[in-house]
């Protein structure tokens, strides 16, 4: 009897596994088909307008760390900040974002300004279509602005006050006139500190974060627009949920305030060139590994067949 009960328990058991890797999966689907959904946002109301620039070099850096497959694009120009996008957004939350479901982005759209595009608003992730940032910001973002704003309310209009902005407030200008320049590391206060001195305004510092090497990287930096398109101060912008505290005032970044952040002059070698292996020596090496992984579970499972047989046997041999 006791031998039914086991063998009864054994089974269970494997069912049990493949049950619940049947259901995690459906959930992982379903999850992604909410998350889709919670994208298509009905409100296209805001209260600022986050302008994103970034640095392409920091931006290279961490597209080449995801794979060894990725190459950059980056400007012609050196030592030039780039456009994200604009971003309109609730004070306290994120969004909204895709306002028009049935919009589309025409590219044709942006012929008088796609040659300045091509090297301000450039997409660095080179390994994807030339628009593909240009598409993801406008039908996230700009289609939300378009329904608010009539200043806003065409690609060229979009695209354009990004172009404008740039020209006004590039941060290559800023931050270098403010003694910030690339090559070296600062305090997340001294780059502030610029930041305040220049614009008037408090804006939001974003850092990449290297896993590996423990370094931070000056990454973007947000600045913020009232709907008259004049500048704001970015005080409740929703950022990484990351506000800290200062006798200067709240800081709004993502960095650690008490580390330096690096402000790189040249894209630094990524973990995949370090290592000196090619991209074909690396795909190798993960089928080599996923091969090892599945052996293992193999294994694993033999074990439990037997075990399933050796109790059917000697149910059998004590009949």
């Amino acid at each position: 009897m006791k031998l039914d009960h086991l063998a009864i328990f054994l089974a269970f058991l494997y069912l049990q596994c493949y049950v619940r890797a049947d259901s995690s999966s459906e959930e992982d689907s379903s999850s992604d088909e909410d998350q889709n959904e919670a994208l298509l946002v009905e409100d296209p109301e805001f209260d600022l307008l986050i302008f994103t620039q970034r640095w392409p070099i920091t931006a290279c850096y961490e597209w080449r760390e995801k794979s060894p497959d990725h190459i950059c694009g980056l400007p012609s120009a050196q030592n030039i900040w780039t456009i994200h996008g604009i971003w309109p957004t609730k004070l306290n939350t994120i969004g909204p974002s895709f306002c028009n479901k049935t919009a589309v982005f025409n590219v044709t759209e942006l012929d008088p300004i796609e040659k300045q595009l091509e090297q301000f608003w450039i997409n660095v992730e080179k390994n994807k279509p030339y628009d593909s940032l240009w598409r993801h910001e406008w039908l996230k973002h700009g289609t939300c602005a378009a329904a608010v704003m009539v200043q806003l309310n065409t690609e060229d209009k979009y695209f354009g006050q990004g172009l404008t902005w740039l020209q006004q407030h590039s941060m290559a200008d800023v931050l270098g006139e403010g003694g910030i320049k690339p090559g070296q590391n600062y305090t997340v206060l001294e780059i502030r500190q610029v930041l305040i001195d220049r614009l008037q305004k408090n804006m939001a510092i974003e850092c990449y974060h290297d896993k590996e090497t423990k370094q931070q990287f000056l990454n973007e930096i947000r600045v913020c627009f009232n709907k008259n398109l004049e500048l704001e101060n970015c005080d409740g912008i929703l950022f990484e949920d990351v506000f800290i505290d200062q006798p200067q005032g709240k800081i709004i970044t993502n960095c650690n305030v008490n580390k330096p952040v690096f402000y790189p002059a040249t894209v630094p070698l990524s973990r995949y060139e370090k290592t000196h292996m090619s991209p074909f020596d690396l795909h190798t090496k993960f089928l080599e590994e996923y091969k090892r992984q599945k052996a293992k579970e193999n294994k694993n499972m033999k074990i439990l067949v037997n075990i399933y047989k050796l109790i059917q046997l000697l149910k059998w041999s004590t009949m």
